[in-house]
């Protein structure tokens, strides 16, 4: 029982899950665009499973010190899951906090300097700084710590191409100089479309998770949106976003999408049409149940996305190899 409850404190189908973000861009994005101009992967697998342990380190830690600084909080909104004081004791997540946080930053660091790349490690500095205000101040202001988890949320695919992309451009310079720009930002343009579909989605769930959390929040003198705007302007607001959702889908399938085969056509509809179920959900919304119900389908759609890259990547490999 005491594994399982770590488990949860530290939100491991979340960790998973960034772990297959970070996978799916290397592998179902990047790799076949290198690929079918001859191209191969410059950060070796080892060096990569490093990278993809050191975000989920860093995340497990944020996850820690979150529940840590909320237990007052979590005793209001959701009272028979709090695990502090109750399973884990106040120490033992701080501890944890500090040997995630820490081991994951220093990885961070050493795979920064290893690859010639140590100014990278200023990114994971921000994400552990981020993490830790997030918790302590962030959270329960307007706005900002919405906006601080959306930025930490498309940086997971983001921090793949920022070290991929670089050291495709110092392994092959003669063809930068020839064509006096890099090729290698076709796969560094489609990571950073993932990217904002991330953002745009994790900025929709913060802003539903924080009305399914409004009770505990308005106690302790959070100053979220449904507190100050109040829970009918927040629908507005998440309707809104999840149409911003759908208008970059559109863009996205219009722009590049159209033209390629059944399975990619078959996973952008279904993930369109799972977007369509959070219009309905959100507008029909009125208890913390039913908003709670559109943060989990916001997770579902991102798994959907990633079955989508997997079938973009097929195709990708089918069509021009």
């Amino acid at each position: 029982m005491v594994i399982f409850a770590y488990l949860r404190l530290v939100r491991i189908h979340v960790l998973v899950l960034i772990a297959l973000i970070q996978y799916a861009t290397r592998h179902f994005l990047i790799e076949p665009m290198l690929t079918i101009n001859g191209y191969s992967l410059q950060m070796s697998d080892q060096a990569f499973a490093y990278l993809v342990l050191a975000s989920v380190l860093i995340a497990a830690g944020g996850y820690t010190i979150n529940d840590y600084f909320d237990t007052k909080v979590d005793r209001i909104n959701k009272p028979k899951s709090v695990l502090l004081d109750r399973i884990i004791k106040r120490r033992m997540a701080m501890a944890l906090h500090i040997a995630l946080t820490g081991s994951g930053f220093l990885l961070a660091c050493y795979l920064s300097y290893a690859l010639g790349m140590w100014k990278m490690s200023a990114l994971f500095i921000f994400a552990v700084f981020s993490l830790w205000f997030y918790s302590t101040t962030f959270k329960h202001q307007l706005v900002i710590g919405n906006l601080l988890i959306a930025i930490l949320a498309a940086s997971i695919p983001m921090i793949v191409g920022l070290f991929e992309i670089p050291l495709q451009n110092a392994a092959n310079p003669e063809i930068v100089e020839e064509l006096g720009y890099s090729i290698f930002n076709i796969p560094a343009f489609w990571t950073m479309g993932f990217a904002v579909l991330l953002g745009l989605m994790a900025l929709a769930r913060e802003v539903s998770k924080d009305v399914v959390d409004m009770k505990g929040d308005k106690v302790f003198g959070g100053k979220t949106i449904p507190i100050e705007l109040g829970i009918r302007k927040t629908k507005s607001i998440i309707i809104g976003l999840y149409a911003g959702v759908i208008f970059y889908l559109l863009w996205i399938h219009q722009s590049i999408l159209a033209d390629h085969g059944m399975m990619v056509q078959a996973a952008f509809w279904m993930v369109f049409a799972l977007i369509l179920v959070q219009f309905y959900l959100i507008f029909k919304a009125k208890t913390k149940k039913q908003f709670a119900k559109s943060v989990i389908l916001n997770g579902v759609t991102v798994v959907f996305v990633l079955f989508g890259l997997y079938a973009i990547q097929s195709s990708i490999l089918y069509y021009f190899q």
